[in-house]
């Protein structure tokens, strides 16, 4: 047996290597949770207030449309379930809080409009848009409701410019003070198109619901009758932890982009360039290298191999979509269990993309399909499935393999779930996704499955804020 001896280069799969590695990943973890201990801050002594978002929420705009659209839809009978789905509105940011002021008054019920927007007067009394819209919210209350007069400007000092943060309610209070009605009627008709969308997207969801808690119960049908069900096991024997030591590399890099990040304006290289620094994360499968694993074994180790071939690692792409679908609706419930629990809405939660959306070109808009359905499935699968996860595997390979499944899934889908950028309330459905792509690993053991579902639900996931925030 050879010794290590002392400064000597640790093998991979020594205690001192497995240690070195989970404590680069746990600190780099800590680091990425807490915005990079103060480094991604701006660089003044004294912290300052976060600034008011310049928008209504994208989450807001689509809520409101979406009621407008059931108004349209089933009249009157709406408004009672329409206005008190927008009452988490009431409790958030001062657009999102007018928007709710619009929304009440364009559906008739003055009392709760009166309600908030005196609050927000007595609040701040200074803000100007506040003014505004109590101004135009006046002038609505002189404008003949039977619609004989002409159509009117808007308040003095009032101008579209002005009103646009508030998004799509912009144009219903427009269309309230002016007394033109083509304004609110061309929400409306866009409002539908955005709800028929939605409607076409959980029907969609519907089916996959159905294929996915078939397949999964087809799968544990056969794995309880003792059929083999795992592709990955096989490759376990031999593990030599350069796995966990490749994802632990992936984490330095992201940890030095961050500080990078935190001195130089990144975003002023524009999308494509953030993109490309993202991308360069993939530089941690030079770490093997490195160790001495030559690119034939790692290839097969990560499962970058086309398994049983393309068009059948496709189709078990689409059903690890499917069957995520009914893992996510787990996840779902666990965050909104924890949201009574601790406080706080899953309508809060946002996301970079939802923002890059709405302000993109077509340009941009191909960019953003091109980073969430290529670029991350491609580096989130190789880096968490291919290294996280088949390493947690390969440590805990002496249990029983279901108990080894579990653990392992389990604990990279935490770290998945929590280093995305949407928030804790979100870690149970994120963490759900990843459940299903470690599950379509486990029975292909190629990485072809997990990135087509990844892609898939990328894909699906931009088209949806596309219809909402476009």
């Amino acid at each position: 047996m050879t010794m290590l001896t002392f400064g000597a280069r640790p093998r991979p799969g020594s205690t001192r290597t497995a240690v070195a590695a989970w404590a680069t990943i746990l600190a780099g973890c800590v680091w990425m949770l807490s915005g990079g201990f103060g480094l991604l801050e701006a660089g003044s002594d004294e912290k300052s207030a976060p600034a008011e978002p310049s928008l209504v929420s994208p989450q807001a705009d689509a809520a409101i449309q979406m009621v407008v659209a059931m108004q349209s839809w089933a009249g009157a009978e709406a408004i009672g379930a329409g206005l008190s789905s927008l009452d988490p509105l009431k409790t958030q940011g001062t657009l999102e809080r007018l928007a709710f002021v619009i929304a009440a008054r364009w559906m008739g019920n003055e009392p709760a409009a009166t309600e908030v927007l005196g609050a927000l007067q007595a609040e701040q009394p200074d803000d100007a848009l506040v003014r505004q819209v109590k101004a135009c919210l006046a002038q609505a209350a002189t404008i003949d409701p039977a619609g004989t007069g002409s159509a009117i400007t808007l308040p003095a000092g009032v101008t579209r410019e002005s009103l646009a943060p508030l998004g799509a309610s912009a144009s219903l209070l427009e269309s309230m003070a002016t007394g033109d009605a083509s304004l609110g009627k061309q929400v409306a008709e866009r409002a539908t198109r955005i709800a028929m969308s939605v409607v076409g997207f959980f029907s969609l969801a519907l089916v996959a619901l159905a294929v996915g808690v078939i397949t999964l119960v087809m799968l544990s049908v056969k794995a309880s009758g003792g059929t083999p069900m795992s592709r990955l096991a096989p490759t376990l024997l031999g593990h030599q932890g350069i796995h966990i030591e490749l994802f632990a590399a992936w984490v330095v890099y992201e940890v030095l982009l961050g500080v990078v990040a935190s001195r130089v304006d990144l975003a002023g290289l524009g999308t494509i360039g953030v993109i490309t620094f993202q991308a360069l994360g993939l530089l941690a499968l030079a770490w093997p290298a490195v160790r001495g694993m030559p690119w034939s074994d790692l290839r097969l180790e990560l499962g970058l191999t086309l398994g049983a071939g393309v068009l059948r690692e496709t189709a078990w792409g689409v059903l690890a979509w499917c069957m995520a679908v009914p893992m996510v609706l787990v996840g779902i419930v666990l965050s909104l269990v924890l949201g009574w629990l601790f406080g706080g809405s899953l309508s809060e939660a946002s996301h970079p993309l939802q923002e890059g959306l709405r302000s993109s070109s077509a340009g941009g808009i191909v960019i953003w399909y091109l980073v969430a359905a290529v670029v991350a499935p491609v580096l989130e699968e190789i880096i968490f499935r291919g290294g996280l996860y088949r390493g947690l595997r390969g440590g805990t390979s002496g249990m029983p393999i279901l108990a080894s499944m579990v653990v392992s899934a389990l604990l990279s889908s935490l770290v998945f779930a929590a280093i995305h950028p949407q928030g804790v309330l979100f870690v149970p459905i994120l963490g759900a996704l990843a459940m299903s792509f470690c599950l379509v690993r486990e029975l292909r053991g190629s990485l072809v499955a997990p990135m087509v579902g990844h892609a898939l639900n990328n894909g699906l996931i931009v088209t949806l804020n596309l219809m909402l925030l476009k």
